[in-house]
């Protein structure tokens, strides 16, 4: 193998190796997120005493979800004419129950189980790049499993989330809380959908890219 083909694939291990780092430390990071929160502690390390520690189970939600939405604020050092509104509000307590503590640790994994897959297939795909090149079927197939993951699993971890967030807030009020406004929980991020589409097409060319290096291999 001449130089500069190898210069190129020391780069991609390289790439192969910090990322399956990325991995393994979200991984654990993860983990230690919902082990705290089912333990009824703050998902993250806090530096203070109890006077600086965070609510252990917090929800942020939009007005449609709460008893009193729509309300105005008056506000000083508003200009003539001008209301506002209040937009969302942070639901919180300080000692969830068992039953809270656990809807809050799966408030967190739609989100978090995403990213790891989506950590996870790039660590493939850089392997794969690393051992057998980018031109590949197999690269591109990767590519392709990875933009559908990102834009299926979007919107499946939406509704998951939308889904956990609600069930977390019917537990931390005393109102009924109407199901009908579960849409009002969902918060779709469309640079993430967008991605997963791009990459889809993406594949869909290394693919043909793929096949057409083969077919200049065989011919040689």
């Amino acid at each position: 193998m001449s130089a500069p083909a190898v210069k190129p694939r020391n780069r991609l291990q390289l790439i192969a190796n910090v990322v399956t780092w990325v991995f393994w430390f979200a991984v654990l990071a993860t983990g230690l997120r919902v082990i705290l929160a089912l333990l009824g502690q703050h998902p993250w390390f806090v530096l203070g005493g109890p006077a600086g520690t965070p609510p252990a189970a917090c929800l942020e939600t939009a007005p449609p979800l709460l008893r009193h939405a729509g309300s105005g604020l008056g506000q000083a050092g508003l200009a003539p004419g001008v209301r506002a509104t209040w937009n969302a509000a942070s639901v919180c307590t300080a000692h969830p129950t068992h039953g809270q503590a656990l809807a809050f640790a799966v408030t967190l994994l739609p989100v978090d189980l995403l990213r790891l897959g989506t950590l996870y297939l790039a660590m493939r795909l850089a392997r794969t790049a690393a051992g057998d090149g980018v031109h590949t079927a197999r690269a591109a197939r990767l590519v392709l499993i990875l933009g559908w993951w990102l834009l299926a699993g979007e919107l499946v971890a939406t509704f998951a989330e939308g889904f956990a967030r609600v069930n977390l807030l019917g537990q931390l009020v005393t109102w009924h809380v109407d199901w009908a406004h579960w849409p009002a929980s969902w918060g779709v991020s469309w640079p993430v959908a967008w991605i997963g589409l791009g990459l889809i097409i993406f594949a869909r060319v290394m693919r043909i890219s793929a096949d057409m290096r083969a077919d200049l291999e065989g011919t040689v």
